[in-house]
């Protein structure tokens, strides 16, 4: 952290990041800062990390941070302490519609993380709200959300759907008039990612979270802290406030992450929580137990990940999306940049999630759910009756090769 290679900025924000800020997290503040930040460069890096409230925490009372930098951070701040108070309000809405629809849902993410991680609403910042409920409540949740103004992204036949919900079921839901995001969700991953963490488990040890004057189910502390590594580890960590709102999970919590470890091997992610912990240690100077730290050194592919997840937070666009999934291809031209660069942000993701499989056969299945596994995109790509469903199982390689082979340049 004090090495003088890496820029002031970089420290900085790295040390804001830490789940226990504490004198010593004060102390290497001010030796940061001392050497020269360049203030806008921190900015935007702490923006594009979703850091922005994290800094202020750290630096608003600060007097060797100009004026001009506090300033800035205390408007986003009560800014984004409106609209989580907004969106906690209507969280609430909605779960309590669901509830009286007959329908348990848990909040995923969003305010109830919030409140887990950092205990405060506006430390995190959100633009959506994350839902998750059973597999067969999906029907009666989408009535709920629409008779509530929202408008589902999602066309799909019967048999589509049936198969949408068995591997990814999350279902997109826009209100027009609020421009509210909905996440609907019956599982916290994709089976493409072969994790499974059953949704019916993750509800029946769901516990209550307070938010906003009201209270919502969240998951369970350990659950919720193996999904974060899961969605972190899909978008290979490319935002660092996802290390941040896990880590801080874990301190809060106070977790047993060696017995983490144990159920994540159960269930294929061992690897992924691994690549967590050493991210954690040697970013944000959590300490991890002996078994952990030797379980971390005899990885021989953990440095590589991890040293591609740090070039992201630290990478010179800082307006690059982080979310880049299967997503549909646009044909505007003006769109070109943005399509190719979300092109090659997917075929990274699935490279480095490849890396994280352990073992051949683990690796051949994984090759295997995305080579063959359909989605909406292929649907939509070609429009066939449900009789003959089956062969977007062999259309979907030819969409793919087309996709990332011969439209690659744009």
């Amino acid at each position: 952290m004090t090495d003088a290679g890496i820029p002031a900025a970089h420290i900085v924000l790295l040390l804001c990041a830490r789940p226990l800020p504490d004198a010593s997290v004060d102390a290497a503040l001010g030796e940061a800062i001392a050497r020269g930040v360049e203030w806008d460069a921190l900015l935007a890096l702490a923006e594009a990390n979703r850091m922005l409230p994290l800094a202020h925490r750290a630096l608003a009372g600060r007097a060797d941070v100009p004026e001009t930098v506090r300033s800035r951070l205390r408007i986003v701040f009560a800014e984004n302490g409106r609209q989580a108070l907004a969106l906690a309000a209507e969280l609430r809405r909605l779960v309590a519609a669901l509830q009286g629809a007959g329908v348990r849902a848990l909040a995923y993410k969003g305010p109830a993380l919030a409140m887990r991680a950092y205990g405060h609403l506006a430390l995190r910042t959100y633009s959506d709200l994350d839902l998750l409920v059973a597999p067969d409540d999906v029907p009666a949740a989408a009535r709920v959300l629409s008779a509530a103004g929202y408008q589902s992204a999602h066309r799909l036949t019967p048999a589509q759907d049936a198969a949408f919900r068995r591997t990814d079921g999350d279902y997109p839901y826009h209100h027009p008039r609020t421009a509210v995001l909905v996440e609907l969700h019956c599982h916290v991953s994709s089976l493409r990612f072969g994790v499974p963490l059953a949704t019916e488990r993750l509800i029946a040890r769901a516990r209550p979270v307070p938010i906003g004057g009201g209270g919502v189910l969240a998951p369970a502390d350990d659950d919720l802290f193996l999904a974060l590594c899961v969605h972190g580890a899909k978008h290979r960590w490319a935002r660092l406030e996802w290390l941040a709102a896990a880590a801080a999970l874990a301190v809060r919590a106070a977790l047993d992450l060696d017995a983490l470890l144990v159920r994540a091997a159960e269930v294929g992610a061992r690897r992924t929580v691994l690549l967590a912990l050493v991210l954690m240690r040697d970013a944000l100077a959590l300490p991890l137990s002996p078994a952990a730290d030797r379980a971390a050194s005899a990885d021989p592919v953990l440095p590589a990940l991890a040293a591609e997840a740090r070039a992201l937070w630290f990478a010179a666009d800082p307006h690059r999306s982080a979310d880049a999934g299967d997503s549909t291809d646009s044909a505007t031209p003006a769109l070109t940049h943005s399509r190719t660069h979300a092109l090659n942000e997917t075929a990274a993701n699935l490279r480095f999630n490849y890396r994280l499989r352990e073992g051949a056969a683990d690796r051949a299945r994984f090759a295997a759910r995305w080579l063959f596994t359909p989605s909406p995109e292929d649907w939509a790509w070609a429009r066939l009756p449900d009789a003959l469903s089956p062969l977007y199982r062999a259309l979907r390689p030819l969409r793919l090769g087309v996709r990332y082979g011969l439209r690659r340049g744009g």
